[in-house]
């Protein structure tokens, strides 16, 4: 029995929460306990859903204690669960959280409302399988693609393109379904626009940067002045493709466009590798889920399926001070 109860201390140790302020709040002074668990801090993205949820606490620290908890990183799947389980344990009044695999998470989200506590879906979705979450908010992803498809047949027309040739989709998952509808947004609204297009096979980085590099030199030396366009749906790889086109000198040839801020994309926008940037507002996915979790538990309504709008920035976008606290939330981040 000793040696089973130190394991399960140990499993506790391991999963300790990263607090804001570096120290846990007491629980016994009347505030709402928000357990705020969100992916690793590794990607821009996820630092971004941080400080607009944290933000938030601050701004009504009168009324709640936010408690952070992250993995190590985004593949974590083990330590993501720990997590979440040992925050069912601790009994917070409600957890906003991030899912590691949306089909897995969806078990977590039902051990909650077993234990009644309520959720709160942070940037991703769990509704094919449960519906025992309170609200969720993420970035509205088949909009963001017609958004992007729009674009490009627009930048065509405005540079006197023919509406014609071949276009890449890298995407850098299989099976994810948001990446799947940016994909299919985009797609779709491309060929409605300009059916004469044609779309060769997807292709998955898998999150690699050296294999999106090969990738794109590939489809490059493959199809020539035939491809006319290549479209990436997640900001992992996508300075991996700007450096290609920016090596190889073929960015007057073949529009790059993708999604998520990163200083790569910002870079390649500026100096013309890439052309368009879809962006998500993890800000206010952060803030959002923060805000809906205070007013579920203030008994207040709250709308159940929210899907964050997106923009897209091209050069001309860069260098006012409203596009670089959309790029870069930790300029208005409250210390």
């Amino acid at each position: 029995m000793k040696k089973k109860m130190f394991l399960i201390l140990l499993v506790v140790l391991l999963a300790l929460p990263v607090f804001a302020g570096g120290e846990k709040e007491d629980k016994d002074d009347g505030k709402y306990e928000i357990a705020y668990v969100l992916k690793s801090q590794a990607q821009p993205f996820w630092n971004h859903v941080r400080i607009g949820g944290m933000n938030f606490a601050k701004e009504n620290s009168d009324k709640m204690n936010a408690t952070l908890y992250f993995a190590k990183d985004d593949a974590a799947v083990e330590e993501g669960l720990a997590i979440l389980e040992n925050v069912i344990v601790s009994e917070p009044d409600i957890i906003a959280m991030a899912l590691i695999n949306p089909e897995t998470m969806s078990t977590i989200v039902d051990k909650a409302a077993a234990a009644g506590i309520p959720t709160v879906m942070v940037g991703d979705s769990v509704k094919l399988w449960t519906d025992a979450y309170s609200a969720e908010f993420l970035s509205y992803d088949y909009g963001g693609g017609e958004m992007a498809g729009e674009f490009l047949v627009n930048y065509l027309k405005e540079n006197n393109i023919p509406l014609e040739g071949k276009v890449a989709v890298h995407s850098a998952l299989a099976g994810l379904i948001s990446l799947q509808n940016r994909c299919n947004g985009f797609q779709d609204k491309v060929l409605e626009l300009a059916p004469n297009m044609e779309f060769i096979d997807w292709v998955y980085s898998d999150v690699d940067p050296m294999k999106e590099v090969s990738l794109t030199q590939d489809q490059i030396s493959a199809y020539g002045d035939e491809l006319t366009c290549i479209y990436l749906d997640a900001g992992p790889t996508l300075p991996a493709a700007i450096r290609v086109f920016d090596e190889q000198n073929v960015s007057d040839k073949i529009v790059l466009i993708g999604w998520d801020s990163s200083p790569e994309a910002i870079t390649g926008l500026e100096e013309g590798q890439l052309k368009g940037l879809v962006l998500q507002d993890p800000f206010g996915i952060g803030y959002n889920s923060m805000e809906a979790a205070l007013n579920i538990l203030e008994g207040k309504t709250v709308k159940k399926d929210n899907l964050m709008p997106t923009v897209i920035f091209t050069k001309d976008d860069v260098g006012t001070r409203e596009a670089a606290e959309f790029l870069d939330p930790v300029l208005k981040e409250i210390k």
